[in-house]
């Protein structure tokens, strides 16, 4: 409603009602007003329907009222009329007593043997602004019971003052002598009216009455609605007289606060207050009916108060009833009988009126005033809220508590069940605290009142005071555990995880939560105008703000209570608190509070009506007790004092040497002896109400003083309290002397010391004493009692009794009403047990059966093993279906509601259901059969009883029936609606898109279903329902569409398809699977392509069919998908890193295939065009208006910051520039795998020493072992490193400006390829094992190769200032060998000697070509290998950071010209029985060297072998990361090339200077032409070590490197050296590289 429109607030239009509470007068009659005791009207009662003909003579008198049904004569002798005129003579003013006896009580005579007893008493007027005379009639009496109770009554009334007696003796006469007066008006009294004399009244023979109740009994006036209600014989309940003090705070126009101990008339302030606001509206016309709201926590209070409000409202319509209708209600109430009251649920605090609407936007004007328990209004409240996530805020912190609020507040609204209570507490979280120190209640309030609903709490983060703050709180605020806060958080936090794991909310977390969504979301439905909160210390002090929120009226406030006398576990505040708290609050203008202008009154309500003075001065000093020394405890109001006097406490001590003190005492309450109905023992805990019962049995009404608490009684037997104190005896006695006659001499701040827990218990002492109306009777022998009963003594407040004393004296015996009274009385109070032994004595066997069904509730609520729960909850529910078959017809559904609730806290939801419905409670039984599934009934109910249902209920079970059968693919057993249509328009309205998509298909509409699925999104199922129409050729195409379409959107062209097709979170995966079981070989060819793709690279994205099917695509035309499959496999680089060498080949062979492909579309060999729907669904193309074209976010063609619109030649263009770049992208992201890849990597040396990987760094290198190092390994590294030669080739054809870089790749890769073709150790493959036939379109790489050589050479030259020479000639040799290797038409030797390739000896060259290069070319090339050796004596002498495998490389090859040159000069076969490895004799033209030459070779080989042992090899060589194993493993080869040489050597020099190098033991061989025998064994020996150096080398190894060449003549015979080494058998040695079956290069 819009701001304009809102109707004024109902305050603004009820008119002030200082007349309101005003009964309608009787005609005729006089000035004085007639008021009527209690005893008077149950007298009129009582006689009419004992005696109806006296009754009707007394009403005779008293109907004169209405002069239209008697005679006039008659109506003027009306003695009600003669007394209402102040005609105060004759037989109608006749003195009870002398005057000197005080207050004068007077008879009038109604008949001859019937008297009137009056008096005249001073009250105020209706409006409470004067004080005036009236009479007041105490009652209607036979002339015999007119005994001696006057005049002492008369003696009591004058005990009220001097003032008072002066007011009601004074006689104003109208006419001298008439015996006619007026009354009297006086001004109000400052001073309330009590006495100090005793209301009991004691006869001559000893016996006592009590008549407190003719003095402290309410008045109401005789006004028509009362001669109405006797009439028509009611009961009725009229507005009776008030205080002052009541009446100011009825009158008062603002907010109030009310404070007032028990019985001071709180609850009486706030009713009449409400009934004059009815009352008002009644009498004003046209004005809005006011919302007024009263709320406590206690139902039994609200309904009792509720009860109260509306018999005050229907007693007063009963002055407009005509004759008839009286005659009407006379004969219902004489039909009726006497009703027994009504035992209603007290436990249940949330639904205890089940008419109530559910939600409070659902109250409407008709439901106020309303009287609701705070827990009810709590749940409707939270009905109608919302918990929403906030736009502005995304935080993980707030999301998380936003959850958490959500959580707490749909258990709130359903499941009330998990509520911890103090109950639930105590059952359930108090045994696994472990913490039996404290009391529960004070724990329990703790947590609820101080860590979670109080102000502070409120405003910390969770509603929830963290640690640090808690302990710092001030102890003088909250004593009650200011010494032990940290371990009592440790408490805490075990309760707060308890209760999460049982998904449990308690009071606090119900508020907090309530208002924080009220933060976000105003309160829906309208405010109240006046709200009412009794007994408000019983409820957080955030459950205030809640309740401020309802109410619109800042001067509508009504809060009452006591905080001495807090009932409820929580509450921890004052009402000076809660002033300030409110005030803060209004101040603060959150939650939409408004800001009252005027300040709020506070009354104070000091005058006790209930108890007398002797209970209430010994009660009165304790508080005082507990605000002297913790001020900030409670709050500190005028002393309080009773209206009568009475008897003091009495102090029994027992006797302290018996086993139990009290026994003498309790030993006269044998047998039939037991206390009365009004009389009960309070004890500290169970423990001790059980052992009284064990000893004396069950002899009275004994609770605990927790369970007393909101109970009164006459007699109160208070036993062991000091006992059981968890206060010392030093701690009481520190009370007793602080409250020393001499007056208070020590500190009174003693909250922060341990003495806070006598706050605690002088609170509970305070209970204990005011739950006594009439005798208190205090019975503790220990000695921690002393200090109070000193103190008492001092102070005159008790009497203590003397030892030996019987209880008998005490007790009281009482009738059955009496027991009946008190069994109700406990009943409603939850005292269930108490209430049995009540019911019992009563002899009231329904109401016994009632009491013992709700004691096995509350046994079943707090029995924690669930099994044994549950059958206690099931024989709840039979003894309430058993009350229920007892019961009224108007109380059945009670008990039936009662049994169901019990079934279904047992888990029986189908029971539960029946007995809902048993009770016409349609709403519960069809929440039992949702809970129980059975949907098909709540159907039945939907069809049969839809009136019984509020809509909005309807409503939602209509709905939750429409999603159980949709999920369920049922249909309901009778139809929802009227037609299928009707039933799809309202899915589509409520938003049910499952259930009408359901019942689509159900139909055979799965078209529409599909279009449904898209609206919403769900392509996957749009997809699924269209597959299910087979027979439908448009649903299977739509189906393909929309499947490819989704797959194309998502793994577009440079995507990582292959992942996005395995996440199961992807629609893509979603859509695929969707389409699994579709029939490819309906579809085109084209679409069956493309799902074959998806299939395929979702279930391995590098198998060979991705591969086929681009060469497919290709091959019909599909380009763009043929580039999407080839990109798929390109995206396998980041998994070639570990790839071995045949992996990395098959993917350069498609890798090659890819970067053709793309360049020939890049360079419009191939045409590819961006407007092409299949290359638009490839890259991600979508066309927009005006025959433009945009790019989809996130794809391969989109620029983050460009427009997205393209003209065709502009996506065009951007297609091929970007496709440019891929490729370009592509190569590089290839050529870093290849950089990286083990599959190019080099064997770890260590790994092939040892077999074990090198214990110093990661090492990246590959680690086969040397079994599996064979030919094939070899050559399927040489071929890989080939094709990437070619791919590198290739692109330096296509990349043009980017030649510089692929310069530098092309010199890594050369680099690399010499790296493995010449490896560092034979066992790793050589170039002899080299096999053409195993390379991949060799005849290409070796093209390449030999272009790239030649490449190299024209740049070959000594770079650098000064120029780099070591670089220059290890290249020198690369080429060369590489020459050597792959063969072509390379003047090689013309290149190096060209003048700026020269590297000159320095004229250490002996020869005429001072030129090392061109030596070493020479030696290499076979054209004359001593140049050579020269040539490696400048390289060991000079050279600097050289590449030592290159230098090796060398040094064997060097080595491989002697092979001819072993055996002594002239043989004619120098190559017979000679053993080498297979790459020496690949070139067996051999030219002889000379033996100096050859030791020239040694003596380098010496220098070559000490550099590498000395451990400096780094200075010298450019050794790899991991450099000691390479130089070992180059040492290893070293010594096996010269271990061969010594093994064929057949000179005795030469075999010397090889034993030299390999510091094996020298031989003795000065002459070498003269060999001695002992020589001749050295060198055998040599020889044989060699031999074995050899083997142990070889060993393991996959590659038969050695041979050992056998010359085919028969004149030469060698033997078989060993059978894993081949003998070659030649006749010339051109035979030898053919039986080695060497291929030559291309």
């Amino acid at each position: 409603m819009e701001a304009g429109n809102m109707p004024p607030p109902s305050y603004a239009q009820v008119p002030y009602f200082e007349a309101t509470l005003a009964a309608s007068d009787i005609d005729r009659f006089g000035e004085w007003t007639i008021i009527m005791a209690g005893s008077a009207t149950k007298d009129l009662l009582q006689l009419r329907r004992r005696d109806a003909k006296r009754a009707e003579c007394v009403l005779k008198k008293i109907r004169y009222a209405s002069p239209h049904l008697l005679r006039k004569d008659i109506l003027e002798s009306c003695m009600c009329r003669q007394l209402s005129r102040g005609n105060f003579s004759g037989n109608n003013f006749k003195a009870l007593h002398g005057p000197s006896h005080g207050i004068p009580i007077y008879q009038a005579e109604v008949l001859r043997n019937l008297r009137l007893v009056y008096q005249i008493d001073c009250t105020l007027d209706d409006d409470g602004q004067r004080e005036r005379q009236v009479v007041k009639i105490y009652g209607i009496y036979s002339h015999k019971r007119l005994d001696r109770i006057w005049p002492w009554l008369s003696k009591l009334l004058n005990g009220r003052g001097k003032v008072y007696r002066q007011r009601c003796t004074l006689r104003e006469s109208t006419t001298l002598g008439s015996g006619v007066y007026r009354p009297a008006i006086f001004p109000p009294r400052l001073e309330e009216f009590t006495m100090d004399q005793s209301p009991i009244f004691v006869r001559d023979d000893g016996t006592s009455e009590d008549h407190s109740s003719l003095i402290s009994s309410k008045c109401v006036k005789l006004s028509k609605a009362y001669l109405n209600g006797l009439i028509a014989e009611q009961e009725v309940e009229l507005p009776f007289q008030l205080t002052r003090k009541e009446w100011e705070i009825v009158r008062c126009p603002t907010s109030c606060y009310v404070i007032g101990r028990s019985g001071t008339g709180k609850t009486t302030a706030m009713v009449f207050k409400m009934l004059g606001i009815q009352r008002a509206w009644e009498q004003a016309s046209g004005a809005r009916k006011p919302r007024q709201l009263f709320v406590t926590r206690f139902p039994v209070l609200a309904a009792k108060v509720n009860e109260f409000f509306t018999s005050l409202v229907e007693s007063l319509a009963l002055a407009g009833r005509t004759q008839d209708e009286l005659r009407q209600l006379r004969s219902q109430a004489r039909n009726a009988g006497s009703q027994e009251p009504p035992m209603m649920n007290p436990m249940n605090a949330i639904n205890y009126r089940p008419g109530t609407p559910q939600k409070y936007s659902e109250l409407t004007d008709h439901d106020f005033p309303l009287f609701i328990t705070f827990d009810q209004l709590a749940r409707m409240i939270a009905a109608d809220t919302q918990v929403e996530d906030s736009k502005e805020d995304d935080r993980p912190i707030y999301s998380k508590e936003c959850a958490r609020l959500k959580f707490i507040l749909d258990k709130v609204i359903n499941n009330e069940s998990l509520f911890v209570t103090y109950s639930a507490f105590r059952t359930h979280y108090w045994p696994r605290l472990c913490d039996t120190s404290r009391r529960p209640w004070l724990v329990f309030s703790e947590f609820m009142g101080v860590i979670k609903g109080s102000e502070t709490a409120f405003h910390s983060p969770n509603g929830i005071l963290d640690r640090h703050t808690y302990v710092n709180l001030s102890p003088r605020t909250y004593p009650v555990f200011a010494g032990d806060r940290d371990s009592l958080y440790s408490a805490f936090e075990l309760y707060s995880k308890l209760k999460s794991e049982k998904y449990g909310y308690d009071m606090a977390d119900r508020t907090y939560v309530i208002l924080k969504a009220l933060s976000r979301n105003p309160l829906k439905g309208q405010p109240v105008d006046y709200l009412y909160v009794d007994e408000v210390q019983d409820n957080l002090i955030i459950d205030t703000i809640l309740l401020r929120v309802l109410c619109r009226n800042a001067d509508g406030l009504f809060w009452a209570g006591d905080t001495a006398q807090t009932i409820s576990a929580g509450s921890s505040f004052r009402f000076a608190d809660l002033k300030a708290f409110m005030h803060r609050t209004e101040a603060a203008g959150s939650m939409a509070i408004q800001k009252s202008c005027t300040k709020p009154e506070v009354f104070e309500l000091p005058i006790n009506y209930r108890s007398h003075s002797g209970i209430v001065n010994c009660a009165q000093l304790v508080v005082k007790l507990v605000t002297d020394f913790w001020p900030d405890s409670i709050d500190k109001l005028q002393p309080e004092r009773a209206m009568l006097g009475g008897p003091k406490p009495v102090f029994f001590v027992g006797w302290p040497d018996e086993t139990f003190p009290f026994k003498p005492f309790f030993s006269g309450l044998r047998g039939n002896r037991e206390l009365g109905a009004e009389q009960c023992i309070i004890v500290r805990d169970n423990a001790v109400r059980e052992q009284i019962r064990e000893r004396f049995g069950d002899i009275a009404v004994i609770l605990t003083l927790e369970a007393s608490k909101g109970l009164e009684f006459g007699d109160v037997f208070l036993y062991n309290f000091f006992e059981d104190s968890a206060a010392t005896f030093l701690q009481w006695r520190i009370v007793l002397a602080g409250h020393s006659d001499k007056g208070i001499s020590l500190s009174r701040d003693m909250g922060g010391s341990p003495h806070s827990v006598l706050c605690t218990d002088l609170k509970n002492l305070y209970v204990g004493i005011t739950r006594a109306r009439k005798k208190l009777y205090i019975l503790d022998h220990s000695q921690k009692s002393e200090p109070m009963r000193e103190l008492w003594s001092k102070k005159g407040l008790i009497d203590v009794a003397p030892p030996g004393t019987n209880i008998c004296r005490y007790a009281d015996k009482s009738t059955p009403e009496q027991w009946a009274a008190a069994g109700h009385k406990l009943f409603n109070a939850c005292q269930f047990e108490e209430a049995i032994h009540c019911f019992e004595r009563a002899n009231l066997p329904k109401q016994l059966r009632i009491a013992q069904a709700y004691e096995l509730y509350e046994v079943a609520k707090s029995t924690v093993q669930a099994s044994e729960c549950r059958k206690v909850f099931l024989d709840a529910a039979e003894a309430f279906v058993q009350c229920a078959g007892e019961a009224l017809d108007t109380e059945k559904n009670r008990f039936y509601r009662e049994a169901a609730e019990c079934y279904a806290l047992a888990d029986n939801a189908h029971k539960a259901a029946e007995f809902y419905m048993a009770a016409e409670d349609v709403t519960g039984a069809t929440e039992q059969y949702r809970k129980a599934g059975c949907f098909d009934e709540i159907v039945q109910i939907l069809d049969r009883q839809p009136e019984k249902i509020t809509g909005s209920y309807r409503n939602q079970l209509l709905y939750i029936c429409v999603v159980h059968y949709s999920r369920n693919g049922r249909r309901p057993p009778i139809p929802l609606f009227s037609s299928v249509e009707s039933e799809l328009t309202y899915l589509e309205s409520q938003g049910l898109s499952e259930a009408r998509i359901d019942l689509l298909e159900f139909l055979g509409r799965f078209l529409e279903a599909a279009e449904v699925h898209l609206g919403l999104g769900q392509r996957c199922d749009a997809i699924k329902s269209l597959l299910k129409d087979q027979q439908n050729p448009n649903a299977l195409q739509r189906a393909v569409d929309l499947a490819l379409d989704s797959l194309w959107q998502e793994c577009s062209f440079d995507k990582p398809v292959h992942a996005i097709l395995q996440n199961k979170r992807s629609d893509a995966y979603k859509v695929l699977n969707c389409v699994q079981g579709i029939p490819l070989e309906r579809l085109e060819i084209s679409h069956r392509g493309q799902i074959r793709f998806f299939r395929a690279v979702q279930q391995s994205p590098f198998a060979e069919e991705v591969y086929q099917l681009g060469e497919e695509f290709s091959n019909r035309g599909e380009e763009a998908m043929a580039l999407m499959a080839f990109d798929v496999l390109s995206s396998q680089l980041a998994a070639l890193c570990s790839a071995d060498a045949a992996e990395f080949d098959n993917f350069l062979r498609r890798f090659e295939r890819y970067i053709h492909l793309l360049n020939s579309v890049v360079s419009d060999e191939i045409p590819l065009r961006a407007t092409d729907p299949k290359v638009m669904k490839v890259f991600g193309i979508v066309p927009s208006s005006d025959h433009n074209y945009s790019v989809i976010a996130g794809t391969f063609l989109h620029r983050r910051f460009e427009q997205n619109r393209y003209l065709p030649t502009e996506i065009n263009g951007l297609l091929k520039a970007q496709l440019q770049a891929h490729l370009r992208n592509k190569f590089s992201e290839e050529n870093d795998a290849f950089r990286i890849s083990q599959a190019f990597s080099p064997q770890c040396p260590y790994s092939i020493m040892h077999g074990l990987h090198y214990d110093g760094q990661q090492c990246n290198q590959q680690h086969e072992q040397r079994l599996h190092l064979n030919a094939a390994s070899y050559n399927m590294k040489i071929n890989i490193h080939l094709q990437q030669i070619r791919i590198l080739d290739f692109m330096s054809s296509v990349m043009g400006s980017h030649g510089d870089r692929l310069a530098s790749m092309t010199a890594a890769a050369l680099d690399r390829l010499y790296a493995a073709i010449y490896s560092p150790i034979f066992v790793q493959g050589s170039v002899a094992d080299l096999d053409w036939n195993s390379i991949r379109n060799a005849a290409g790489c070796i093209r390449v190769v030999r272009k790239w050589i030649e490449k190299t050479i024209e740049y070959l030259r000594p770079t650098g200032q000064p120029p780099n020479y070591t670089n220059y000639l290890m290249s020198v040799i690369r080429i060369t060998s590489f020459h050597k290797t792959f063969g072509g038409k390379c003047s090689l030797q013309e290149y190096v000697s060209r003048q700026r390739c020269r590297v000159s000896y320095d004229g250490e060259q002996p020869f005429a070509d001072d030129n090392v290069s061109a030596d070493i070319v020479a030696s290499l090339t076979g054209s004359d290998p001593i140049r050579g050796v020269q040539a490696l004596r400048f390289l060991l002498q000079n050279g600097v950071r050289m590449d030592l495998l290159v230098v090796c490389n060398f040094v064997e090859e060097l080595c491989s010209t002697f092979v001819s040159s072993l055996h002594p000069f002239g043989s004619s076969s120098p190559l017979h029985d000679i053993l080498v490895p297979r790459g020496w004799v690949m070139n067996p033209n051999k030219p002889v060297i000379r033996r100096d030459i050859i030791q020239s070779f040694l003596h380098c080989l010496r220098r070559l072998m000490n550099i590498l042992r000395s451990g400096r090899a780094h200075s010298r060589f450019h050794l790899p990361q991991d450099g000691e194993p390479f130089v070992d493993i180059i040492l290893a080869r070293m010594c096996r090339m010269l271990c061969i040489l010594g093994y064929n050597a057949r000179d005795v020099g030469l075999s010397k200077t090889v034993a030299d190098i390999l510091l094996l033991p020298p031989l003795d061989a000065d002459d070498p032409r003269n060999i001695s025998p002992q020589t001749l064994r050295q060198l055998v020996n040599l020889r044989r070590q060699c031999w074995e150096t050899i083997q142990a080398l070889d060993d393991d190894s996959a590659i038969q490197d050695l041979i050992h060449l056998v010359h085919k003549n028969g004149c030469y015979c060698a033997s078989p050296i060993s059978s894993r080494i081949p003998q070659l058998v030649f006749e010339d040695v051109a035979d030898i590289p053919r039986r080695m079956n060497r291929a030559p290069a291309f």
